[in-house]
C-alpha cells in the first residue's frame, strides 16, 4: 500500500511524454496550417494541454478533469497552455465543461475577453505596490536575501525547430525579450525599514553572461549563478551561457516571483527563441495588485477578516521539538512515501464529504502531527496559486510574477471521523484564499499575532512532471549545481509538507532540520499520514 523513500518527491523520475498527445478520436492538426480555432485544432491543443496537466491523454469525451486528478492549479497550468496556443480560455471553463467535451465545447463558443486594466497608461516605469506574498517574503527577514533563487539548467539544442543555429546572441536576445515583456522581471527592490518596488523603464545591465569554462569547473560556475542577484539593481534574473557544454542557467530571485511563474518563464522563453510568439497580454503584478485594492474595500472582505479570525486559534499549540538548534539549511532533510496506484486513484475519484485531494492531505498530516505530539489543534500554512482572478483585475495563467497565496487552516482533534472535523473545519475558511495575507498586510490587527504550529503544506499538483517539459524543446539539463539559497539561511517552519503526484502514485514528503527532530519521528508522521489517506480512501 505503502512505501517509504530517502529521497523527495521532486527528485522522483517523471514519466515520458508524447510530444503531441492525440484528442479523443483520433482527430489530428489539420493540414496547410489551418486556423487554431478550427474544431479538430482545437480539440487537439486541448488534448496536449490536458495531457500537459495530467499525465495522460483523455480517454475520450466523457473523460472527467477532476475525477482523473485534476484540480485548481493543473486548471490553471491547462490554461496556460491553451492560452500559448492562441486559444482563449478561462478557469470557468474548466470548471463548468469538466469533461473533455464540455470543455472543448466552451472554447469554441468562448469569446476573446476585452481588454483589462493592464492596458492602462501607467503601466510604464515607476513605483509600484508590493503583493502580499512579497511582504510576507520580506517578513521573514532571510539571512542573505540576495540569494534566493529559484530558475533553471537548460540543455540547449544545437538548432531551433526550423533549423535556426541557436548560439550566445539569439540566446541573449531572447533572454532580453523575455525581461522587455515581463515587467516583474526588471523591477528593482528597496529591502531596508521601508520596503517598496519599481520596475525599471528598460533591463537591466549585466544579466547575460558568457561563461567559458572547460567541464571540470561547470558546477561551481553554476553555483556561482544562483548567487548573482542584485534585486536593489533590479537585476532579479540572471542568465549564464556555457557554450562548450551548451548549457543555459536561468536564475530567478524568489522575490519577484512564484514557481509556477519559473514554468511560464521556461515557456516563454521557448517561444521567443523558436519564434512561436508568447502567449498574449499576460497578467501582470501592477494589474494584479489594483484588483486586490478594490477588493480590501468591497464587504466580502470585510465577511472574510471575520472568517479567518473566527478559527480555534485559542487551541492552536506551536509543535515541539526534539532537540534544539539552529536549523540551517544544511542541517535539513527528507522523508518521503507514496500510496499505490490503487489508494491515489481512490482519493482522486471518492474523496470522502466533498474533500479535494489537498485538503484531505492538510487534514491527514495535520491528525498525524496532533497524535504524535498530543496538540489540541494545529494551523497549517498552507500555499495556493494565488491566480484566482478578481473582478476588474487580470487574467493571470500567464502572468510571471510573485502572486501565490498564502493562507492557515486550523485543525482540531475530537470525536468522530477525522474526515467530517476536517470538511467542517475547511467549510469555515473563506474561499478567497489570497484574502488572508492580504487583509493581514493591509494592518488589520486580528491577523497580525496569530498563533502558528510552524507547520508548511505545499501541494505540488504533479509540478514535478510538468517541470520537466519533456515535451518541449527546450528541456531542464541533467546538470546539476547547488546552492540556490544561502547556507546560512534558516528555515520559517519546523515542518515543511509536500505532496505531489508521480506516475500513478501520489508522493507525500516532509522536510525537516535534524537540529529540531529525529528521523524516526519524521518517518513515523509521513507513515500516520499516508495510513489515514489510504482509509480515508475508502479502498
Amino acid at each position: 500500500m505503502t512505501t517509504l523513500d530517502h529521497t523527495s518527491p521532486a527528485g522522483a523520475p517523471s514519466p515520458a511524454g508524447a510530444s503531441s498527445p492525440s484528442s479523443p478520436g483520433g482527430a489530428s492538426s489539420p493540414a496547410g496550417g489551418s486556423s487554431p480555432s478550427a474544431p479538430a485544432a482545437v480539440a487537439e491543443l486541448l488534448g496536449a494541454a490536458w495531457q500537459a496537466a495530467l499525465g495522460a491523454a483523455p480517454a475520450g469525451p466523457e473523460a472527467d478533469f477532476f475525477a482523473d486528478g485534476g484540480d485548481s492549479l493543473l486548471a490553471v497550468r491547462m490554461l496556460s497552455r491553451l492560452r500559448q496556443a492562441g486559444i482563449t480560455a478561462a478557469p470557468a471553463d474548466i470548471l463548468r465543461g469538466r469533461t473533455f467535451g464540455g470543455i472543448l465545447s466552451r472554447l469554441e463558443t468562448t469569446p476573446a475577453p476585452a481588454a483589462g486594466p493592464d492596458a492602462g497608461p501607467d503601466d510604464g516605469a515607476g513605483p509600484v505596490p508590493l503583493l502580499p506574498a512579497q511582504r510576507r517574503w520580506i517578513a521573514n527577514d532571510f539571512t542573505d536575501p540576495g540569494h534566493f533563487s529559484l530558475g533553471w539548467i537548460f540543455d540547449v539544442p544545437e538548432r531551433t525547430p526550423d533549423g535556426r543555429r541557436v548560439d550566445g546572441e539569439l540566446l541573449e536576445s531572447a533572454v532580453v525579450a523575455l525581461v522587455r515583456r515581463h515587467e516583474a522581471l526588471r523591477t528593482r527592490y528597496l529591502l531596508g525599514d521601508r520596503p517598496g518596488a519599481e520596475v525599471l523603464p528598460d533591463v537591466p545591465p549585466g544579466l547575460f553572461t558568457l561563461v567559458d569554462v572547460p567541464d571540470e569547473e561547470v558546477p561551481p560556475a553554476l553555483a556561482t549563478g544562483w548567487r548573482t542577484h542584485s534585486p536593489a539593481d533590479g537585476r532579479v534574473l540572471a542568465a549564464r551561457w556555457l557554450p562548450a557544454q551548451r548549457l543555459l542557467q536561468v536564475a530567478l530571485h524568489h522575490l519577484t516571483l512564484d514557481g509556477l511563474s519559473v514554468e511560464l518563464v521556461a515557456d516563454d522563453l521557448e517561444a521567443l527563441l523558436t519564434g512561436r510568439p508568447p502567449a498574449a497580454d499576460p497578467g501582470t503584478p501592477r494589474g494584479h495588485a489594483r484588483a486586490l485594492a478594490a477588493w480590501l474595500a468591497s464587504p466580502q472582505a470585510a465577511a472574510d477578516l471575520k472568517a479567518w479570525a473566527g478559527q480555534n486559534w485559542r487551541d492552536v499549540r506551536r509543535v515541539p521539538t526534539e532537540h534544539d538548534g539552529p536549523a540551517l539549511l544544511p542541517s535539513m532533510d527528507t522523508v518521503s512515501g507514496r500510496l499505490d496506484a490503487g489508494h491515489t486513484a481512490a482519493l482522486q475519484r471518492r474523496a470522502p464529504a466533498g474533500l479535494t485531494l489537498e485538503s484531505l492531505v492538510l487534514a491527514a498530516a495535520a491528525n498525524a502531527i496532533m497524535d504524535r505530539f498530543g496538540l489540541p489543534a494545529v494551523s497549517v500554512d498552507t500555499y495556493h496559486h494565488g491566480r484566482d482572478r478578481l473582478p476588474g483585475g487580470p487574467g493571470l495563467d500567464s502572468g510571471i510574477g510573485y502572486f501565490q497565496a498564502n493562507y492557515p487552516v486550523v485543525i482540531s482533534t475530537g470525536p468522530g471521523d477525522w474526515t467530517e472535523r476536517a470538511a467542517a473545519e475547511l467549510g469555515r475558511v473563506p474561499e478567497a484564499r489570497f484574502g488572508f495575507d492580504a487583509l493581514r498586510f493591509a494592518g488589520h490587527t486580528a491577523l497580525a499575532d496569530l498563533p502558528g504550529s510552524g507547520i508548511r503544506l505545499n501541494f505540488r499538483s504533479r509540478m514535478n512532471a510538468i517541470n520537466a517539459r519533456a515535451a518541449d524543446w527546450l528541456a531542464p539539463s541533467a546538470t546539476s549545481a547547488g546552492g540556490r539559497r544561502s547556507p546560512r539561511q534558516r528555515e520559517p517552519y519546523l515542518l515543511m509538507l509536500e505532496a505531489d503526484q508521480v506516475g500513478d502514485s501520489f508522493a507525500f514528503a516532509v522536510k525537516y532540520s535534524r537540529d529540531h527532530f529525529a528521523r524516526r519521528t519524521v518517518e513515523d508522521l509521513v507513515h500516520g499520514t499516508l495510513d489515514l489517506l489510504a482509509r480515508g480512501a475508502g479502498a
